[in-house]
């Protein structure tokens, strides 16, 4: 492992990090607010930490090897969230630990606030949060692979370490391309729902704000009552669609702009997530009707409002779920637990993982009735390898495990058990959602919240990133790996 290589790759992520900054800092010296000095002084951290980097560093070949790559993705997942958390305790808005909670949330799109009114909070900080629920939303990686100077085949490695799926995705063969692709469609909704919602009657600044939370599929809102502030049902529908399309995957999008929509109409895992969707909307709407004495058309509203907010793991409400019928909430947690599609930017375990899981169980039941056959795990009309196989089931396992292991730390930390449960699922999937005493974050003990920041960044490495860093051999610099 090269130190050199990875201080130089740091410090341009940490000069991406100076640039972006410069939004809500030339916004609030626009606005006059107070907090562009608050901006000013971290964007002066922000670069003196990559000047340091860059001095130390070297980028002296162009490639990385597979520990290097994965070193600057999980290095980069630390440290970035920690400046992003300044704003907020600079400007004296958040406590240390508060504000280390709100800016990992962001940058993971977890979109759970612990910023209690929004209404005493500038617009420029509103303005940062949403941001950084933008940048971290498709990656910081992938952003960095597409708008700056490549790192040679050193950028797949940083790529799979940040990927979100079972697979690799790649839409076109070279790497940058593919971040370029994938960048260039998640400019285009972006650009497309901050239109929309402008015609739907919000102001420029909620749909610039709203739009990068939903296509992000991050939560932060503008006011303290989110979605349900804006009293408008052509809002929530337009909210609803994009929020859907970035829990989808944003490489198919882009083979279909390419090459046609019915690539997105033959993928098995697009239909099987909007299959479930629908599934699960109708039984939330019937439940809601029938126990609440809703009426049908609020019921639907407010069900398919809520169930696309939470399986994209986006988080924006337009009610409060945690007093809707037990079974509504079971159907919430079951798409919590299962989540978007490979290559969005939503959490969860992802569908094409659950089809898998699904999948496997049918060829072990296989196994057992026929002894002698040989049963394969098919998707896309394809076999999957037992690599693949494998490497979800394995994520299965200590995706449940290290929730509960956080839920133990809750628990004894002074939540019940079920919440404490719940929120330690919401926070591997970057969900943002809990229950009971844990629906309102700001509530929670420091040590809880620090644990959920690191559920968070763990969620969002898809756990392999952060668990191959502690391996003792990982940063010996004569391994051969």
């Amino acid at each position: 492992m090269n130190l050199k290589v990875i201080a130089y790759v740091l410090s341009q992520l940490q000069f991406a990090v100076t640039l972006s900054l410069g939004v809500p800092f030339i916004m609030a010296l626009y606005w006059g607010e107070a907090c562009a000095m608050d901006f000013a002084g971290t964007m002066l951290i922000s670069f003196g930490v990559g000047v340091a980097l860059s001095n130390y560093g070297e980028l002296e070949h162009d490639s990385l090897t597979i520990r290097e790559g994965i070193a600057v993705t999980g290095i980069a997942w630390f440290i970035i969230p920690l400046l992003a958390s300044l704003p907020f305790l600079a400007g004296h808005y958040l406590n240390p630990i508060d504000s280390i909670f709100e800016g990992v949330s962001g940058l993971t799109c977890t979109g759970a606030s612990v910023i209690q009114n929004l209404d005493v909070v500038p617009r420029s900080i509103v303005l940062w949060r949403s941001i950084t629920h933008w940048v971290g939303g498709l990656g910081i990686i992938v952003i960095y692979i597409a708008m700056f100077p490549q790192t040679g085949s050193g950028a797949a490695k940083m790529f799979n370490a940040e990927g979100a799926g079972p697979t690799e995705m790649r839409v076109v063969p070279r790497m940058k391309s593919t971040a370029n692709a994938l960048l260039l469609m998640y400019v285009f909704f972006s650009v497309i729902l901050t239109t929309l919602l402008l015609l739907c009657g919000t102001s420029l600044f909620d749909a610039v704000n709203l739009a990068m939370s939903a296509i992000a599929t991050g939560g932060f809102a503008t006011t303290n009552g989110s979605a349900a502030d804006f009293h408008s049902l052509p809002v929530e529908l337009v909210l609803i669609v994009f929020m859907l399309i970035g829990g989808g995957n944003f490489g198919l999008y882009f083979l279909a702009f390419k090459k046609g929509y019915r690539h997105i109409i033959r993928d098995t895992e697009f239909r099987v997530y909007l299959a479930i969707y629908a599934v699960v909307t109708i039984l939330v709407t019937l439940n809601l009707h029938d126990d609440m004495g809703w009426q049908m058309g609020d019921a639907l509203r407010g069900a398919a409002f809520q169930i696309s907010s939470i399986m994209t793991t986006t988080g924006l409400s337009t009610y409060n779920f945690d007093e809707w019928p037990a079974f509504s909430q079971f159907c919430i947690i079951l798409v919590m637990l299962m989540g978007g599609c490979g290559g969005s930017t939503s959490g969860g375990m992802k569908v094409s993982r659950v089809i898998i899981l699904w999948k496997m169980v049918g060829t072990i039941i296989q196994e057992k009735l026929h002894p002698n056959s040989i049963a394969r795990v098919t998707m896309e009309s394809q076999s999957q390898s037992s690599t693949v196989v494998y490497r979800v089931a394995r994520f299965f396992f200590l995706y449940v495990m290290i929730a509960l292991l956080a839920a133990c730390v809750f628990n004894f930390d002074g939540l019940p058990v079920v919440d404490s449960i719940l929120l330690g699922l919401s926070c591997m999937g970057n969900a943002g959602v809990a229950f009971g005493v844990a629906y309102t974050f700001y509530d929670l003990p420091d040590v809880t919240k620090l644990v959920c920041c690191l559920c968070m960044i763990i969620g969002r490495l898809e756990i392999f990133t952060f668990l191959a860093m502690l391996q003792p051999g990982f940063w010996k610099r004569n391994s051969n790996w």
